[in-house]
């Protein structure tokens, strides 16, 4: 679908847009609320790399929160394993 591929295209282009941080976040979240729930999703399936994990932590925060709150921060649930 479209709202897919567009959420895929923001997520992609952020990592290359480094610079441009603060703007390309504030777009994938307004996707992601826009979006259909379950293309959104589609962009957070594969666990972020370390640098990303950092990346957002050093966004001041409110992106690692707004994912938490949507239950989407990469990390398995309580009581589930992550995969190998």
């Amino acid at each position: 679908t479209t709202a897919k591929a567009f959420a895929k295209d923001v997520f992609i282009n952020q990592e290359r847009k480094l610079g441009a941080r603060r703007r390309s976040d504030t777009v994938l979240v307004s996707t992601i609320n826009d979006a259909d729930q379950g293309s959104a999703d589609v962009a957070f399936r594969t666990p972020l790399a370390p640098y990303e994990k950092s990346k957002f932590l050093g966004s001041g925060g409110s992106m690692v929160a707004r994912l938490k709150l949507k239950g989407i921060d990469g990390r398995a649930p309580p009581g589930v394993e992550p995969a190998a």
